[in-house]
């Protein structure tokens, strides 16, 4: 199986009033054609930024320090202008975690989406355009897809918004599709729905999808394999399942622990969620040894010696930790 994306040591820093910070730091990945990875982490992480920087999305106080992005071989770094306007919306597309904001208030959500058609398409006449809507809207799950194409966001329910932004992303049948938080602004239920549409569309369309999430609980189903993101750096990275059975770096432990469990049905009273203590850095470009040191439940002095590489520990399963978890 070929990698549809292969990032090679990233390196992205933001230009700010106090100076330049790293906010991703010598990060390497690949996903292969088919796959659904996943990226987790805490707010501040950086992955956000790694989601934005495969579609050069960043602000202009972003500064790409090394690296190469590749997407079917193409180095997505050195591209400018229509090259690169070609690639978003038709080969990659992203659904960003609040649509309210990512949609235009002054037009309709049909609009809108036809716009993303004509976009990659000048010469789609209207009528094909019109049928297309119809027919995308009906595929997300859009009740009444005549009525609401005249809608304006605002209209829209959150949970319909997040499926019209999914629609636009879909329209142009990508080959890989970023979904940054797609759940954070809705509530539990309608989480679960688009979550469900996420799965559903994944193997509708053939699509490789890149899942950006703060909550390792919705992962479990949903993606193949996990990246654990924090400060900056990949931390781990290994099959979901085994993430889930066995953590070798303790941020993802920790991690683990915070999601809420069910209701003991014996006592009829939550289970008490483990927090992190602490909170994370604004930036680490002038720390010294592992930048979770200070958080950590293992730590050691020896952790201060020195940032640990990524090693692998067990086959296919790295970790970012000299004292790593879960290794006989």
């Amino acid at each position: 199986m070929s990698h549809l994306l292969e990032i090679k040591n990233l390196t992205v820093s933001y230009a700010t009033a106090e100076g330049i910070h790293k906010a991703i730091d010598t990060i390497s990945l690949s996903i292969d054609r088919g796959e659904s990875a996943g990226i987790v982490g805490e707010s501040g992480s950086g992955k956000t930024t790694l989601a934005l920087s495969i579609l050069r999305l960043l602000p202009s106080n972003a500064i790409y320090n090394s690296g190469s992005i590749l997407f079917a071989d193409i180095d997505l770094l050195t591209m400018k202008g229509r090259a690169l306007r070609e690639i978003r919306g038709k080969h990659i597309s992203i659904v960003f975690q609040d649509p309210l904001a990512s949609l235009d208030p002054l037009f309709t959500v049909g609009y809108q989406l036809s716009e993303a058609i004509r976009a990659h398409d000048r010469g789609i006449k209207r009528p094909e355009i019109e049928k297309l809507v119809l027919s995308v809207f009906e595929d997300v799950g859009l009740p009444e897809p005549a009525q609401t194409r005249h809608k304006y966001p605002h209209e829209l329910s959150g949970g319909m918004r997040q499926r019209v932004m999914l629609a636009i992303a879909l329209v142009n049948k990508p080959s890989l599709l970023i979904a940054d938080e797609p759940t954070t602004a809705l509530d539990v239920t309608i989480q679960a729905q688009i979550l469900d549409l996420l799965k559903y569309e994944k193997k509708h369309y053939d699509l490789t999808m890149l899942l950006i999430t703060h909550d390792l609980g919705i992962t479990a189903e949903l993606v193949d394999r996990l990246f654990v993101m924090y400060g900056g750096v990949i931390v781990e990275q290994a099959k979901t399942d085994d993430v889930f059975s066995r953590p070798h770096h303790p941020y993802t432990k920790a991690l683990l622990m915070a999601i809420p469990e069910l209701i003991d049905i014996a006592s009829n009273a939550p289970s008490r969620l483990s927090a992190i203590p602490g909170n994370v850095r604004p930036h680490y470009d002038d720390y010294v040894g592992c930048r979770f040191y200070e958080r950590c439940a293992y730590r050691t002095k020896e952790c201060l010696d020195r940032e640990p590489d990524l090693t692998e520990y067990t086959p296919g399963h790295t970790a970012r930790c000299i004292h790593p978890l879960n290794v006989s």
